[in-house]
């Protein structure tokens, strides 16, 4: 079981993940300091999504004494997207790139991985409401966050089907942003919470 300590720093992690996240969307599509997109993807990126994972691990643990089996189901999934979206980013540049010359296989796993976060956190969310651990605001952050996700995904599917194009830099520029807000207020919320959430857990665990 992770201590208070951990499970707050975990807090700061998804709060750096968030930084290193938006740095990274900025910087690859610029030549600074000579790194090209794959430099700056591999250096940042990557990074960042491995904070995100212990940022949730540090919300799940926190309330893990009360969560039920729709949150430890949403947070696996969610530890599955993160997973999937990290291994899209190494097959995007590392495999696909460099050996067949396209980045699509890559971008079809990321895809997945961002399918499939919304619902995990929509899942994980709701847990998280009926948990009750975290106090005022910070209770309904997961869900709040994939409420926004997947309207966002959806509204990028409609338009695919309807148009039959696909959607334009400023949607993928809404979504990034989206994700590095919700993981930064999600981070926030972990490592400001005054901690009786925790005392309560602990004795609903009991």
């Amino acid at each position: 079981m992770l201590s208070s300590k951990l499970i707050r720093s975990s807090g700061l992690l998804a709060l750096l993940g968030s930084v290193l996240w938006t740095a990274t969307w900025i910087l690859a599509s610029r030549d600074v300091f000579g790194l090209s997109e794959r430099g700056w993807r591999t250096l940042l990126l990557n990074p960042a999504m491995l904070f995100f994972m212990a940022g949730l691990v540090g919300f799940h643990a926190k309330q893990a004494g009360r969560s039920e089996s729709l949150a430890k189901g949403g947070f696996v999934i969610c530890l599955l997207a993160l997973g999937t979206m990290l291994l899209g980013n190494i097959i995007e540049f590392w495999v696909s790139e460099l050996f067949y010359g396209t980045q699509q296989p890559g971008w079809d796993v990321m895809g997945v991985g961002l399918l499939l976060l919304p619902i995990g956190l929509l899942l994980f969310g709701i847990g998280t409401l009926k948990a009750r651990v975290f106090s005022g605001w910070r209770r309904a952050v997961p869900f709040v966050f994939g409420l926004i996700l997947a309207l966002l995904v959806l509204s990028g599917v409609a338009l695919i089907l309807l148009s039959g194009s696909q959607p334009q830099k400023g949607f993928f520029g809404a979504v990034f942003l989206s994700i590095a807000a919700g993981w930064a207020v999600l981070g926030f919320a972990l490592w400001s919470d005054n901690g009786k959430g925790a005392s309560r857990s602990g004795q609903g665990a009991c």
